[in-house]
């Protein structure tokens, strides 16, 4: 198991090329950007400014909110900036959250995202010869690039695909290069529902089933879980406590947060599935990822982003590299 760093969601351009560098040096594999707060490609740039060996990857970018140019031309350029190390992770969002925080509307993501990721590398074929469009579903692209690229010898990003449903995992099954598995999940959802969705797709398209990227959020206390699991908690992720045996849990979750009674619904996530999700800081780090060997080929770990400052957030990082780097000298 290959495991990686995801940078906290409040952190700035400087301090994330600090903890890219400390990750590095402390042996993760891979450093992971978030796009919750800032720019994902601007602190992924950063990164690999501070970095020599390790991936460095968008774990992941709103792609509905962005054209499929734009989002090829920044992984393209962050492509060649790295030496071909960085990988471009793209997620749909949440409906709601889509056009609340961008004012954009994207309908059928499933088969949309099918399309974008299309767009994508349609992109980066073009960017490549100087030539080329794409004409798809969603998206209709005449002339992507102005001029040949000088950019001789890079090779074309990997493209991960997040998904929470089995439809949006075939889909990554059908077109990405590998699956970013949500935080807010189960071992045995990742195993029973994400894994077997992933072959199906892949053997649709007839090719090779992609690797998985899981984001695992490391917590400092319970509170701090609860805290972070409770954004997830909507009715986008409601089939994860589903198939955990948690429906009437999760009615009572979202209830008590849609009646603005927030604590209350904190209570209640660490008093029924919290255990299932996420790893406790005071646990054994070890032990903590146990359950997901086999099922996930990469696990970036990540600390929470909701409810810490930004500066709570970099500290807890730090903490957290020096306990993986502990944990390798082990």
């Amino acid at each position: 198991m290959h495991i990686g760093l995801t940078l906290p969601g409040g952190v700035r351009p400087r301090d994330a090329a600090r903890l890219a560098e400390a990750a590095e040096t402390a042996g993760f594999d891979s450093v992971w950007v978030l796009d919750v707060r800032r720019e994902p490609y601007l602190l992924a740039a950063a990164a690999v400014q501070a970095t020599r060996r390790v991936r460095v990857g968008t774990n992941v970018a709103v792609a509905f909110a962005r054209s499929p140019t734009t989002t090829a031309t920044a992984a393209w350029d962050l492509a060649v900036w790295s030496g071909g190390r960085f990988v471009l992770g793209l997620g749909s969002q949440v409906g709601p959250t889509l056009a609340a925080r961008f004012g954009v509307d994207a309908d059928h993501p499933a088969p949309r995202m099918r399309d974008y990721v299309r767009a994508v590398r349609a992109c980066f074929a073009a960017f490549r010869t100087g030539r080329g469009g794409y004409e798809g579903d969603f998206y209709r692209i005449r002339r992507p690039v102005f001029q040949p690229s000088a950019d001789e010898g890079v090779s074309e990003p990997p493209v991960y695909v997040a998904a929470v449903n089995p439809v949006m995992t075939g889909v990554c099954g059908e077109v990405g290069d590998g699956l970013a598995a949500h935080p807010f999940t189960t071992a045995e959802y990742l195993r029973d529902v994400l894994r077997p969705a992933l072959a199906a797709g892949a053997r649709r398209a007839g090719r090779a089933v992609p690797p998985v990227l899981l984001q695992l959020v490391v917590a400092p206390t319970r509170a701090a879980l609860a805290t972070q699991m409770s954004a997830y908690t909507v009715p986008a992720y409601r089939r994860v406590l589903d198939h955990a045996g948690f429906g009437e849990a999760a009615d009572r979750v979202m209830a008590a947060a849609a009646e603005g009674r927030r604590q209350e619904a904190r209570e209640l996530i660490a008093a029924t599935f919290l255990d299932r999700l996420g790893v406790i800081a005071g646990d054994d780090l070890a032990a903590g990822l146990e359950p997901w060997r086999g099922l996930a080929e990469h696990v970036s770990l990540s600390v929470p982003w909701f409810g810490p400052s930004d500066a709570e957030q970099v500290s807890l990082a730090e903490r957290l590299i020096d306990r993986v780097a502990a944990l390798r000298q082990a």
